[in-house]
């Protein structure tokens, strides 16, 4: 076993041992080698035993800023077995003061506490190299795995890059692996393996990139997410897999001031998960959320809001909800929250209540959603109601260019809209089912300003395509509707008597075998310009 020391091996030596002369190795090359998985193989020659093979010069770190400190030369053994931890420590605690990259080669390093994580920290993991987390520990950030040395303090510019692996022993090692509070953090091509009772990763700071991160082997329970980002602007993620048991990608800011008090209630504004996939095996796959993650409903003062994120080309299952846009708790806004050619896969829900997107304010919240659009983003094999929208004060809700299938369970509605300021439909396609209505418009609070433009609803059985229960003011126009064939009873639209202001025109209803395909029971509903009817 090495000896155990600070910085250096013996007083008066330098800090990174003489080394066979060779061709410089650079810290940006480094970086950017690892980023493209090829920095390992390089590095491997920095302490390969021996002669190094007849052809070949060995590579060596320059005697200046661009050195390269190796995690061997602080008394790490990487062997499974010694304790780690403080050889490690060192090891990060020498690149942020000096700035230099902290490799750590192929091994596995065995932790029994937190790893401290200080502005400047430069750690680069070697393909066969592995963090191990050894001990069980609440879910909060204070108790993570790789963490801020103080959450009150950000710690800034710090690059965590792999392509090694960080993760417990097994699901008995709880708690988080890793937490960041700083700006200018990057995390790249890192695999976080085996974790439980606690996010994978949790951030907040402004700048924040996580790139090719892969998230995998998580306990399959509530509890147990993936990325979340919990404060800070301008975060983006992109090309990262994530199966978790709970929720996979968030925008969800801490909700409880028991959890980390220095980073409750933050806002979140410019965020963006960009060409994402995965898995959560127990609840919901994107998520942008203001509620409280602990403590007890009505103690706390949230004004916390969620501006300006999106999804994009975000593809992957859920079983307990697909997406979900929830503010119950906070003051503040979802606003401008964009999804755009994304898919869930739902097969694997149970047939109950939940839905499989979900927009939701709580009635005594004085919190608002605001601006939401899904842009040709579907829920695949439903299998309850893909859709519900349930306000108050949720206002200007779009899905543009969607399709919306009959769910295969129970439910009898597909998509359902209730307490909501002018939703709209555009160039969406809705397919119905024996015994489903597909848009159930107002059945609790009224409907305000709907628009349903240029939509198609076809393989209709029973019942009605578009059931205005409680709306003032709505407008379907320039959409198709088209029973499935013969023995359908089913008709285009309905309008109930608590509706006003209704307009149906220009729409297609030659489709419709029934006699009377819109049913208006409301007085004053304008129906003029259709074909069909």
């Amino acid at each position: 076993m090495r000896d155990h020391h600070s910085d250096a091996r013996t007083p008066g030596t330098p800090e990174t041992p003489a080394r066979p002369a060779g061709p410089p190795l650079s810290r940006r090359g480094l970086l950017l080698l690892g980023g493209a998985g090829l920095a390992s193989p390089l590095l491997a020659g920095l302490t390969t035993a021996g002669p190094s093979p007849a052809g070949t010069t060995p590579l060596v770190p320059r005697k200046d800023e661009d050195d390269v400190l190796d995690a061997r030369d602080y008394g790490a053994e990487g062997d499974g077995r010694e304790d780690d931890t403080r050889a490690l420590q060192r090891l990060l605690d020498a690149s942020a003061r000096r700035g230099r990259v902290a490799y750590v080669p192929a091994g596995t390093y065995r932790c029994t506490s937190g790893l401290l994580l200080r502005s400047g920290v430069q750690l680069h993991l070697d393909r066969r190299a592995r963090l191990l987390k050894d001990w069980a520990a609440p879910p909060g950030m204070i108790d993570a795995f790789l963490r801020n040395a103080d959450f009150a303090v950000k710690s800034n510019e710090v690059r965590i890059t792999g392509p090694g692996t960080i993760g417990a022993r097994d699901h008995t090692r709880t708690g988080v692996v890793l937490a960041l509070y700083g700006d200018d953090v990057t995390v790249a091509d890192v695999t976080i393996d085996t974790y439980a009772g606690g996010q994978a990763v949790m951030f907040a700071g402004d700048r924040g990139r996580i790139d090719g991160v892969t998230v995998r082997g998580s306990a399959p329970e509530f509890g147990t997410g993936g990325i979340r980002v919990i404060g800070g602007a301008d975060f983006l993620g992109t090309g990262c897999h994530v199966e978790s048991g709970d929720d996979c990608f968030q925008f969800v800011p801490i909700g409880n001031p028991e959890a980390e008090p220095t980073l409750y209630n933050q806002s979140i504004t410019g965020g963006r998960f960009v060409g994402c996939t995965g898995a959560s095996s127990a609840s919901r796959f994107m998520v942008a959320l203001l509620e409280f993650t602990g403590g007890e409903p009505g103690t706390t003062d949230m004004d916390a809001s969620v501006v300006d994120c999106s999804f994009q080309d975000c593809h992957g299952s859920a079983v307990n909800r697909g997406i979900v846009v929830k503010n119950t708790h906070s003051r503040g806004a979802i606003e401008r929250l964009a999804f755009t050619d994304c898919t869930v896969d739902m097969s694997g829900a149970a047939d109950a209540s939940t839905q499989e997107i979900r927009v939701q304010t709580d009635p005594a919240s004085r919190g608002a959603i605001r601006d939401v659009t899904f842009t040709r983003t579907d829920v695949l094999n439903a299998v309850n109601s893909p859709v519900r929208v349930g306000g108050p004060n949720i206002s200007r809700l779009t899905f543009d260019g969607c399709t919306f299938t009959a769910p295969s369970g129970a439910a009898p509605t597909t998509v359902v809209v209730d307490g909501t300021d002018r939703p709209r439909f555009h160039d969406c396609s809705f397919v119905g089912a024996p015994g489903k209505r597909l848009l159930v418009v107002g059945p609790a609070n009224p409907v305000t300003a709907l628009s349903v433009e240029d939509c198609r609803f076809t393989e209709l059985h029973s019942l009605w395509a578009v059931d205005l229960l409680g709306v003032s003011g709505a407008r379907v126009a320039g959409s198709t509707f088209a029973d499935a064939g013969a023995g359908s009873t089913a008709r285009a639209i309905r309008v109930s008597p608590a509706s006003t202001g209704v307009v149906i025109e220009g729409n297609d209803f030659t489709g419709i075998s029934h006699a009377e395909p819109v049913t208006d029971r409301a007085t004053g509903t304008v129906v003029r310009g259709n074909t069909g009817a």
